[in-house]
């Protein structure tokens, strides 16, 4: 799992100014540094120690690609000056003694500190330099405390929330950093959805905003269900995100993706289904399912629907697959708030998936019918899912989207979580109607 770290950078007083002189827009900078191991999905907090021993500056980090040999990019910034220079000797002594001899080496040498070293540190130095609390709020003694208090089913909701919520923006091209700004609830309070804990959730009275996507077949359905809505932007695009239930976190007995392409008036829905076992090698997914055949069974009634609407004939309706229902096979899913990646996992088509479930030879060693990676034999990873789905080369047709509202409802109702994510185009003043697809430019 990737956890949050920090690392300290040591800089002249001359380097400093450079490298601050020289800063992008937003004030960020890299700076080469000596290679060091940490996943580039995990945040990483750095301690600025400029002109000497004291620490003068906290900024947000990433680490980078390879600058040399032997050398990385250590992505850094805004930094965060302290009003007051914290010592590294009062520093040392405000952390218990069990983790003073790693950081004191670190303080000395720079580089990357433990994430356990580390937040004894960030915690530590919140009470040295209080304005730098906001930056090293996820060390808090009191954000670990809340997420300890999480369930075993609410962390498990939340997960499989956080991943719909990341697919969708890996699809649209957003950065996924957002999520890493995610923050557990508040002793008393009520969660329904990840989106709660996002400085984007919109307060369910401020829906409004959303209206704009109303002719976005079944979204006014999903307002109605919403326990919380976010807007995400990156350039041109943005997205739009509503998670909708109607049980407490605790209760929710799964988690589905609705995704629309605006542009291209396409729908992809992934339901997703956990796996026995935490990692690849030793996951499975056994045979029968009595909750996936209902599933299955109303999956196939709507495709049955789907494939009454009239063949695509203009270009930007053109699909690979005409079949928007996909499977995601994932190992147990852990709550990780720390990290942006996506859940690692087998999304495999509703046509696949009942060519698995015919096949005789999947039987596992004591005669049950299992899924495994090893024997399902080839599988759509998150990579490919994203590349296939972006720009609509899977999904419905711009006339198969109409019909999906009575779908929408049904998902609404099943006790999972649905998370309804649309991808649109932001439109200038002089782009008239933008370049969404509409039907009327496909009737011919």
């Amino acid at each position: 799992m990737a956890r949050a770290a920090g690392y300290v950078l040591r800089l002249t007083k001359s380097r400093a100014v450079e490298l601050i002189e020289g800063a992008d827009g937003t004030g960020s900078f890299p700076e080469a540094v000596d290679d060091f191991a940490h996943s580039r999905s995990a945040p990483l907090t750095c301690l600025v120690c400029v002109g000497g021993g004291q620490i003068t500056h906290v900024a947000a980090a990433r680490r980078g690609m390879r600058a040399a040999v032997g050398m990385r990019r250590l992505n850094i910034g805004p930094l965060v000056e302290l009003a007051n220079p914290v010592r590294r000797r009062d520093l040392l002594e405000a952390v218990a003694p069990r983790y003073r001899h790693h950081l004191a080496d670190r303080l000395k040498e720079g580089g990357l500190v433990p994430p356990a070293t580390f937040a004894a540190a960030a915690q530590a130095l919140m009470e040295l330099a209080p304005e730098v609390r906001s930056a090293l709020s996820r060390f808090g003694a009191g954000r670990r405390e809340r997420l300890a208090r999480l369930t075993p089913d609410q962390r498990r909701s939340l997960a499989l929330q956080k991943d719909t919520l990341a697919t969708a923006m890996a699809i649209a091209d957003i950065d996924r950093a957002a999520l890493q700004d995610w923050e557990p609830p508040l002793e008393g309070d009520r969660t329904f959805s990840f989106l709660d804990g996002l400085p984007q959730m919109r307060e369910r009275e401020d829906l409004m905003v959303l209206t704009d996507h109303g002719r976005v077949p079944g979204f006014d359905r999903v307002l109605d269900a919403a326990h919380g809505a976010a807007v995400f932007e990156n350039g041109d695009v943005s997205l739009t995100v509503v998670m909708a239930n109607h049980l407490p976190l605790e209760e929710q007995l799964g988690a589905d993706l609705i995704y629309f392409n605006e542009t291209y008036r396409s729908f992809v829905i992934v339901q997703y289904k956990a796996m026995e076992g935490d990692d690849e090698e030793g996951s499975v997914f056994r045979l029968p399912d009595d909750q996936l055949k209902i599933e299955l069974k109303r999956m196939e009634h709507h495709l049955a629907q789907l494939k009454r609407c009239r063949p695509n004939d203009c270009r930007q309706g053109y699909r690979m697959l005409e079949n928007p229902f996909f499977l995601k096979l994932c190992p147990r899913v852990q709550l990780a708030p720390d990290s942006k990646a996506l859940v690692r996992g087998m999304y495999l088509t509703l046509d696949y998936w009942k060519l698995i479930e015919a096949d005789g030879t999947m039987t596992g060693p004591r005669g049950g019918r299992i899924v495994t990676y090893g024997n399902v034999g080839r599988h759509i990873d998150n990579s490919a899912f994203v590349a296939l789905v972006a720009n609509a080369w899977v999904g419905t047709t711009i006339e198969q989207s109409a019909v999906l509202v009575d779908l929408i409802r049904e998902v609404l109702t099943s006790g999972r979580t649905l998370t309804f994510a649309v991808r649109s185009e932001k439109r200038r003043p002089d782009d008239g109607e933008g370049a969404t697809v509409t039907d009327a430019r496909c009737s011919g």
